[in-house]
């Protein structure tokens, strides 16, 4: 079995195929007996015309009324409609006399019905056959009533046939191909799934399968491990670049401070705190925390309420709407990061930002941070999500302070779908604004060993 499981495809096919005319051919073999048995339509045909014959026979060899009545009892006893012809019309008869053997054959002639026949006895409801005048000698003749089989006898052993030795067989084989052939596949979607989410998985493509869908697999896994090198030497060189970047910058602010004119000291340590923020953007987005942080149980409505007063304090009106205790685990320095993002981004376009906590029947949570500004339009909501993309333009109004580089969003959508394996949904607010809609998934189960986290520190240490 594990040998045809990691065959090649065309190597299966052709084994499935000829397993099928294997299969089939034995299932026909052990079948054929009992379809074609007593239901048998020829065995039918021939019991009948061997009685019509002996019948002949009999009435042949009788001299009185008596023993002419006494067959045509036996006759009736037989299951055979037999009658004697009138003599008028059997002077009137200009054909030969004819032998038990010649009767024989004109009754299966008679009986040969082919399907189509029994179709349309059936259809019409006929329920006598033909009738089939035989004369026996110049005075005496009888007449042969034809009997009408059911439709079944003719129908049955050819459906029981088809169904026993190819409807059930390649039924059978075709599921068991197909799961043979396409399991591999659905486990291999599955783990590209699951290795788009957690970047942090090595050698997420197991070589199980067909020969095709291991090679691919090592592939993918060689690609993988490329991009994740080019990645991991474009952080480096961008953290080391932020870094460098960060001594001439000091120098910048420490020979501006000691200018003697105070405007064009005000400009140049503005665009010195610009750069700053550039630099510290830029950074943020290329080091995703939540791949190295790990999963902790906390207390999220703590967690959510901390962050509503922290920019309140700062003159935002952020207000917090949920359950007063909810514990979930999750990477609480990274979402709390994110929710920062989200709350700054609409505090800069809006008056009045509201966090909201739902607790899910399946264990999740959702979470949405809506505002009163000016919305976005369908077209938006997609650029939004992309990187550096700003739409100040489109949300101006009660803007609170300077744009940032549109890395906000992002970042956010980031750290919920690739850290948490959530999803992060641009949605209307009613009568005006936006929802950023948070859909966490449920804990996993190992996440139960978790330690729990400390609100007071870690989201200090956060912010």
């Amino acid at each position: 079995m594990r040998n045809l499981r990691r065959a090649s495809i065309q190597r299966q096919i052709l084994i499935l195929a000829t397993l099928l005319v294997v299969l089939v051919s034995v299932v026909a073999t052990i079948s054929e007996p009992f379809t074609y048995g007593r239901h048998d339509r020829g065995f039918e045909n021939g019991l009948f015309a061997g009685r019509a014959g002996i019948i002949l026979d009999q009435f042949k060899r009788a001299g009185t009324e008596q023993q002419e009545a006494a067959v045509l009892k036996s006759a009736a006893d037989l299951g055979l409609s037999v009658a004697k012809l009138p003599q008028d019309q059997v002077r009137a008869n200009v054909e030969a006399p004819i032998s038990s053997h010649e009767l024989v054959a004109r009754v299966k002639v008679l009986l040969g019905d082919s399907v189509f026949t029994s179709f349309q006895r059936a259809l019409l409801g006929q329920s006598r056959g033909d009738a089939l005048i035989v004369k026996v000698d110049a005075e005496r003749g009888l007449v042969f009533q034809m009997p009408v089989f059911p439709a079944y006898l003719w129908l049955a052993p050819a459906v029981a046939s088809g169904i026993l030795k190819i409807v059930i067989p390649l039924i059978l084989l075709a599921y068991f191909s197909s799961w043979l052939i396409t399991e591999p596949l659905r486990r291999f979607a599955a783990t590209a799934r699951r290795a788009s989410a957690e970047s942090s998985v090595e050698e997420p493509f197991d070589f199980d399968g067909a020969m095709e869908i291991r090679s691919l697999a090592q592939s993918l896994n060689v690609m993988r491990d490329r991009i994740q090198s080019m990645v991991q030497d474009r952080t480096r060189m961008l953290s080391a670049v932020g870094h460098d970047l960060r001594t001439p910058l000091t120098r910048l602010r420490m020979r501006a401070e000691r200018s003697g004119e105070p405007e064009l000291r005000r400009l140049m340590l503005a665009d010195i705190a610009t750069l700053s923020f550039m630099i510290d953007e830029c950074l943020a987005y290329f080091k995703d925390p939540s791949t190295s942080e790990i999963d902790r149980k906390v207390e999220i409505s703590s967690l959510l309420q901390t962050i509503a007063t922290d920019f309140s304090d700062t003159g935002v009106a952020a207000t917090f709407n949920g359950p007063r205790r909810l514990t979930y685990v999750c990477k609480p320095q990274s979402l709390t990061r994110a929710i920062t993002n989200l709350v700054d981004n609409a505090s800069r376009y809006a008056t009045q930002v509201e966090i909201g906590l739902e607790d899910r029947d399946d264990g999740g949570i959702t979470i949405r941070v809506s505002d009163n500004g000016p919305g976005l339009t369908d077209e938006l909501k997609a650029k939004v999500m992309q990187p550096f993309y700003k739409a100040d333009q489109s949300r101006q109004i009660g803007a609170q302070g300077g744009s940032g580089l549109g890395l906000g969003l992002p970042i956010a959508k980031g750290i919920v779908t690739k850290g948490h394996n959530g999803q992060l949904t641009l949605l209307d607010r009613d009568p005006t604004g936006l929802v950023v809609l948070i859909d966490l998934p449920p804990p996993q189960a190992e996440s139960a060993a978790i330690r729990p986290f400390g609100a007071a520190t870690d989201v200090a240490s956060a912010g």
